[in-house]
């Protein structure tokens, strides 16, 4: 019986209007590198408090410029119709989160961020976590996401992975609305 439901954030349940990669060439020309670093958070931390307001306000720009899945209202009210309890877990900043979400930030049971836990996914830490707050089993647990790293700290933490568009996961669903059909959850 699944009892928790860890969403990703972008390309999850909100969609971005500013892709991550304008981001990242945005802020690499600001600070002047041509370098092309495989985790601009971790790469932007090592250069000092600066760089990292930098990619906030970049993150900031880019939720103002978001919007929620068209069925999230319809998923969530599902999801806690069926007693799951549902978090968030992104590497954004809170503040972007908070801003991305909306109105939908109330709903969730817990909204983790970068500024949360350490270290960011793809390590497991932050799904171990939600899992012990909610007294949910990795079996009993769903990590949702588009990306490698989401499904990563999912499968790291021994949890059932639910993978948007195509990859690897152990099932794959092309919109958010997919999730309420999986036979794995409770039936309404």
């Amino acid at each position: 019986m699944i009892r928790l439901i860890i969403f990703d954030l972008d390309e999850t349940i909100i969609h971005n209007s500013i892709p991550f990669s304008e981001i990242r060439k945005t802020i690499m020309e600001k600070i002047g590198s041509s370098e092309k670093p495989v985790h601009l958070y971790e790469f932007l931390k090592a250069k000092g408090k600066n760089y990292l307001e930098l990619l906030k306000k970049e993150e900031i720009r880019r939720a103002k410029n978001s919007y929620p899945d068209r069925d999230l209202g319809f998923v969530i009210d599902e999801l806690i119709r069926r007693n799951i309890n549902i978090a968030v877990l992104t590497r954004n900043s809170r503040k972007a989160t908070m801003i991305a979400l909306g109105k939908y930030a109330e709903k969730f049971d817990a909204i983790i961020t970068r500024e949360d836990f350490s270290p960011p996914k793809p390590a497991p830490d932050a799904v171990f976590y939600l899992m012990e707050q909610f007294s949910a089993r990795a079996e009993e647990t769903v990590v949702v996401g588009d990306y490698d790293y989401d499904i990563e700290a999912g499968r790291r933490a021994g949890c059932v992975t639910v993978r948007i568009g195509d990859g690897d996961g152990d099932y794959n669903i092309n919109k958010i609305s997919e999730i309420i059909t999986l036979p794995i959850l409770p039936k309404p």
